[in-house]
């Protein structure tokens, strides 16, 4: 037991199960419960409805008995000759009233719930009663509509019942019905209302509590356990309406009346249309509900508590095989110093760990495998032995499923897919190449069993094996297919060389071999292209000689400068040397590139840079994908050995160029006093034109003729000014410019001072340099 109770406070799991267990049989017993509560209430209410139903039916009997008998005692008065005689005569006689008076209290005194009998004759106003009430006129001014009229009314007497109202039950008899003259005798019967009352509570056994009462058909109170309510208009009750408006001869249904619900059954008197109704609270319908509620909830506690013990029980039972397991798992395990332990968060956590040991696990292994089986492949297409560490089972299970017997290599070089800078290029070169794998074996495993391999930056291989030897006629078209759909959806080109057919495992190379061999003529045939024996056969099988003469044309070109004639040059020995096989192609195109070196290496002024660009180049003509590219290597190349040509040219003139500007100063600085030195009188000197010199004068020394002239002038004028005493004039003239204000014209735009501002400036300048 204390074990459950451990587990119940610090288990989560158990506590849970233990509270759903509750929870199931603490729902199960309260709807039980609600639903045989409310059942044995609705079938006491019901019980209670019939029995008012019963004792109302029992009433309306009794009041349809007292109808037929006060019909009954009307119609054998009228059998009494002197009953009949007083009704007829047109004379008083109190004898004969005397008479007829006994013969009413005598058969009145059979009836003991009638108050009274009696006769009215309206020749004589003669009225005749067994309790001597005086004749009301109201009951005479009745106009009936049938031989019998009933008639409820409330008369005071005085002297009588205290000078309390009497309430009457009156029943009007007209024998002279079928005649109906203004002068008919009446027989009235009145019956106490208080009697009916009597005979309501006996029937019924009711007390003054009970609302039980009689109705006419008008909603009229005839009569009421609440004397008060004697002759009350109903009828604007809602309840009372709903009585009056239903066809039903009984019927019962709930009413709301001052904020409580109540049953209200009703029962018709069908000969006198009266209603008796039982308005009853429904808190008193059951005296004992109370009680009934108060056992039921005290038997629902009491099997509320036996259904804990129960659920403690069946969550202990069905506990057991998970506390076996939770028990195995968290052995030496820190959860346990927790004061709450969820059992499922434990065991899902360790399952979990497990698991992604387990896929951990299972991809290692996957991937191990492929690396596995990926090395086996490349040793096969490479003739290389396999590390001895490779287990030999894997080998065996790998050579299974290379059955072949006919292998056939297909190797994909893919263009435009340069080695990446970044990061995300790299990732992107990854990307391409899976997609080719997944192309190319979706494309091809319908043809045969396929494996495919990465080889290189720019190759990948496709390992196909076939049972016959022979490539399927499929084959061809299904590598269309690849190239399209990398195209399509990837733009990415690729040329596809189809090795030779090989018998086992052990040949595997030569056909990838083979494969490399073709796809190397996509230099030839271009990008996209597919490749193989029959294919480049033609090439193969030819042997094409050096075109001497198309070198010799290209030299001549270069050496010309026309870039015309090298592009014809060009496609010239292209187009020689394209009938041969790629290895001809490309020597015969590096041993153009060597002549090339050779005859115009006098234009490098470093041979080492010389040969580095050569090597280059090599290296593009080697990974050149088209002979297109090799020929723009070749234009490429001639058009920078004719800019050096061009460079070499107008270096050596200028050159001469630089003598004759040399030539030119120094005779400016030999003559600048001569106001007569100009452009044309120095060009005579050099051999050129004025306008030659001007022009290369200006290239040369950034400034035209007379600028420089000028500038010689001025710092010769402003040597003298800072070292001699001369005037400005005569310094003027002594640099060449006769005019003293064109002189101190131009001083001023040169230096920003007039030359005596100047002058006075270095002076003041020398002044304070001896006084420092």
């Amino acid at each position: 037991m204390r074990i459950t109770m451990d587990r119940l406070v610090r288990y989560k799991a158990f506590q849970k199960l233990t509270i759903s267990y509750f929870l199931l049989i603490l729902l199960t017993v309260s709807l039980l419960s609600t639903y045989l509560f409310y059942f044995f209430s609705m079938s006491a209410v019901k019980e209670i409805d019939r029995n008012s139903k019963a004792m109302l039916s029992q009433i309306s009997y009794a009041s349809d008995v007292i109808y037929n008998q006060a019909m009954t005692i009307g119609n054998s008065l009228l059998t009494q000759p002197e009953i009949t005689s007083f009704l007829n005569d047109t004379e008083e006689d109190k004898t004969r009233n005397y008479h007829v008076f006994q013969q009413l209290s005598q058969i009145q005194s059979a009836y003991p719930y009638i108050y009274s009998i009696g006769i009215y004759r309206p020749s004589t106003k003669t009225a005749v009663d067994t309790a001597g009430l005086p004749f009301d006129s109201s009951l005479y001014a009745i106009s009936a509509e049938q031989y019998m009229e009933f008639y409820p009314r409330s008369l005071t007497v005085p002297n009588r019942n205290n000078d309390t109202p009497l309430q009457f039950l009156t029943f009007l008899l007209y024998p002279n019905y079928s005649l109906r003259t203004t002068n008919n005798p009446l027989i009235y019967i009145n019956i106490e209302e208080q009697s009916i009352l009597t005979t309501i509570r006996k029937i019924g056994k009711a007390d003054s509590a009970n609302n039980v009462f009689v109705i006419n058909k008008e909603g009229k109170v005839l009569s009421h356990t609440d004397s008060n309510l004697f002759l009350e208009d109903l009828s604007g009750t809602p309840y009372v309406q709903q009585i009056l408006s239903q066809d039903e001869t009984e019927n019962s249904f709930t009413a709301t009346i001052q904020n409580e619900k109540h049953l209200i059954t009703y029962v018709k008197s069908e000969e006198m249309d009266w209603y008796f109704v039982s308005v009853t609270p429904y808190s008193s319908l059951i005296s004992n509900i109370d009680h009934l509620r108060n056992v039921t909830m005290l038997v629902t506690g009491g099997i509320v508590l036996i259904g804990l013990l129960v659920s403690i029980y069946l969550s202990k039972n069905i506990y057991r095989p998970l506390s076996t397991l939770f028990e195995k798992i968290i052995q030496n395990s820190a959860t346990l110093k927790s004061p709450f332990i969820d059992e499922y968060k434990v065991m899902a956590e360790m399952f979990t760990t497990l698991e992604e040991r387990e896929k951990s696990m299972q991809f290692v292994i996957n991937r191990s495998s492929r690396t596995i089986r990926e090395h086996y492949l490349h040793s096969l297409i490479r003739s290389n032995s396999l590390d001895t560490s490779v287990p030999g089972e894997l080998i065996r299970d790998i050579d299974k499923e290379l059955s072949g017997p006919y292998f056939c290599v297909i190797v994909f070089k893919i263009h435009d897919l340069e080695p990446a800078k970044g990061g995300t290029e790299g990732g992107q070169k990854s990307l391409l190449r899976f997609a080719l794998g997944n192309i190319a074996k979706e494309m091809l495993e319908p043809l045969g069993a396929c494996d495919y391999l990465i080889t290189g930056e720019n190759e990948a291989v496709a390992i196909c094996q076939y049972t016959k030897n022979e490539r399927p006629d499929a084959l061809k078209p299904a590598l269309r297919n690849v190239q399209g759909f990398l195209n399509r959806y990837f733009k990415l080109t690729v040329s596809i060389g189809v090795g030779d057919m090989s018998y086992g495992r052990k040949n595997i190379s030569f056909s990838y071999t083979s494969a490399q061999q073709y796809v190397k003529y996509r230099l030839i045939y271009g990008k996209e292209s597919i490749l193989d024996a029959q294919t480049t056969r033609s090439h193969i099988m030819t042997t094409v000689n050096y075109p001497i003469d198309c070198e010799k044309r290209l030299i001549e070109a270069v050496q010309s400068g026309k870039p015309d004639s090298v592009r014809d040059a060009t496609e010239q020995f292209i187009e020689q040397i394209s009938s041969g096989s790629v290895n001809q192609v490309i020597t015969y195109s590096i041993q153009l590139m060597l002549s090339l070196l050779k005859h115009f290496d006098y234009l490098q002024h470093l041979s080492d840079s010389n040969f580095n660009e050569y090597l280059d180049v090599v290296t593009d003509i080697e990974a050149a994908e088209n002979l297109t590219e090799i020929k723009n290597i070749f234009i490429r190349y001639c058009t920078n050995i004719c800019a050096l040509i061009e460079e070499k040219d107008r270096w050596i003139n200028a050159q001469k160029h630089n003598i004759v500007i040399e030539k030119v100063q120094n005779y400016i600085q030999e003559h600048y006093a001569e106001p007569n030195l100009s452009l044309e009188l120095v060009s005579n000197i050099a051999s050129l034109s004025p306008s030659y010199l001007g022009k290369l004068f200006k290239v040369a020394i950034r400034q035209s003729f007379s600028e420089y002239l000028n500038h010689i002038r001025l710092e010769k004028a402003k040597e003298l000014l800072t070292s001699t005493n001369e005037t400005a004039a005569n310094i003027s003239e002594s640099v060449g410019i006769y005019n003293a204000t064109y002189f101190s014209t131009l001083f001023k735009k040169k230096y920003g001072l007039s030359p005596s501002a100047f002058r006075e400036q270095e002076s003041m300048k020398k002044k304070k340099m001896l006084n420092d």
